[in-house]
């Protein structure tokens, strides 16, 4: 089958069962993915193909009604940006969390009370100041030393205080005839 083109009567049954997911309460991965299996396509495909006529639906009503789909909106969450002041707390949040042995997923659960959604827009976000903005991150670990709170520093490859690291920076120094009797060492101690 030509995965790249849809029937009328594929797209009917995919707005359809998506219709039925609705009013179902269930969510409309189910009905991707019982489309995906229908046709034989993957489950991506068939969102990725459900949103685009969805919109196509929207913008054009007309389209819809000829076919017999009933009209769709597609529910979108209003964009909120972040303040500074929220990107600051998060970056400070995360960075001390890490030095308290805490991973950067669940700090921002944690900041996110336990909320998917508000800890994947969290994450997100920290990983594009992270990668975009590396003036503010540095700005607010300095702020963190000025005040002598403990962070790591997230762009150092390792963190210098984890005794592993330090251990296997060690043995990386250490010449080939010394690390067999230093191994020997370590056996000895087990």
């Amino acid at each position: 089958m030509n995965n790249s083109s849809w029937t009328i009567e594929q797209t009917k049954k995919l707005f359809a069962l998506c219709d039925k997911a609705k009013k179902q309460g269930t969510s409309l991965s189910s009905a991707f993915s019982e489309m995906a299996r229908l046709t034989d396509r993957s489950v991506n495909s068939v969102r990725n193909y459900y949103y685009g006529q969805a919109k196509t639906f929207e913008l054009v009503p007309e389209i819809a009604a000829k076919l017999g789909i009933k009209s769709t909106k597609i529910k979108r969450d209003a964009f909120v940006p972040f303040e500074a002041g929220e990107i600051r707390e998060l970056i400070e949040k995360v960075l001390v969390g890490k030095a308290n042995g805490k991973s950067i997923r669940a700090t921002i659960f944690e900041m996110a009370n336990g909320d998917a959604k508000v800890a994947l827009r969290l994450q997100n976000k920290y990983r594009s100041v992270l990668r975009s903005h590396r003036d503010e991150v540095e700005a607010v670990m300095n702020e963190l030393s000025e005040r002598g709170v403990s962070y790591v520093n997230p762009y150092s490859r390792a963190d210098k205080n984890d005794n592993f690291v330090r251990l296997t920076e060690y043995i990386a120094s250490l010449d080939s005839s010394k690390v067999g009797s230093f191994l020997s060492l370590i056996e000895k101690l087990k």
